[in-house]
């Protein structure tokens, strides 16, 4: 923000400002500072500005405090990272920098933005599609291949992914997860990956029905494509079946190796392996 004020106002603001402010000439050099500033920068380093330009600061330690015209940092004696916003104050031939102590602002949006970034690692489910995504996918995996186990039951994973949609992640793979809910079993499970691609999760399903349902998606997506106006999407899928020694993670390992075999043979067909 930026205010003119007359030149006696403005120097009994400089001389009686709680705040650290400093002013500078016409040429961005240093002509005096208050009382708060010195406090701030000490007296030695506080003394060593005046009549230097900004530009000639660099090693200096007050340098963070003009790098930026809004905003400036400064390590205090204690160690600890001050934060400050800077208002400028226009005077006769000069200006004035007035540092407002935003710390305490800076570290709730340092919480803030931590306790979000937690909360996105430690989520079930990927927000885009709302199905689960991959750690939560292998926390209900596990017990599925707990029982195929145990019973030594087929089970098949699908790793699909598409790819032409305009506007994927505003819409179409949301679609996409629709359609798939719809089409699969209420003991399928249904996942995304943290690249995008679709899991399906189909207990007591051989390698071969997961392959024939495979291709009754890859044709219902190809249709949805044209119902929301887009290309034909480009659908790739991997598939593999449950084998006696195999956790979550080796099944959905092995699903994705299966897809990048397709990708890499520009081939939509499944490789089972």
């Amino acid at each position: 923000m930026t205010a003119i004020l007359p030149a006696e106002q403005a120097q009994r603001i400089l001389e009686q400002a709680p705040l650290p402010l400093v002013v500078l000439d016409g040429n961005d050099r240093i002509i005096s500072y208050n009382l708060a500033f010195e406090r701030l920068l000490g007296p030695a380093a506080a003394a060593q500005l005046c009549g230097r330009e900004i530009r000639q600061l660099s090693g200096h330690p007050a340098q963070s405090l003009f790098a930026s015209k809004t905003r400036a940092h400064w390590h205090d004696t204690g160690g600890g990272q001050r934060h400050y916003q800077v208002a400028t104050i226009e005077l006769d031939q000069a200006r004035a920098r007035l540092y407002i102590d935003v710390s305490r602002q800076a570290e709730l949006e340092s919480q803030e933005k931590k306790l979000k970034d937690d909360l996105r690692q430690n989520s079930l489910t990927d927000p885009a599609t709302g199905l689960l995504n991959q750690r939560g996918l292998l926390l209900a995996l596990e017990p599925q291949v707990a029982r195929s186990r145990r019973y030594n039951n087929p089970m098949s994973v699908i790793m699909m992914a598409l790819s032409d949609f305009a506007n994927a992640e505003k819409c179409s793979h949301l679609e996409v997860a629709r359609l798939l809910k719809d089409q699969l079993r209420w003991a399928d499970l249904i996942g995304r990956s943290p690249g995008g691609e679709f899991l399906l999760i189909l207990p007591e399903t051989s390698p071969e029905a997961a392959a024939a349902l495979a291709d009754k998606l890859t044709r219902l997506i190809g249709e949805l494509s044209t119902r929301l106006g887009e290309p034909p999407a480009a659908v790739s899928y991997g598939i593999t079946g449950w084998r006696r020694s195999d956790n979550a993670g080796s099944l959905i390992n092995r699903a994705a190796a299966a897809l990048a075999q397709a990708r890499a043979a520009q081939d939509s067909q499944a490789i089972a392996l």
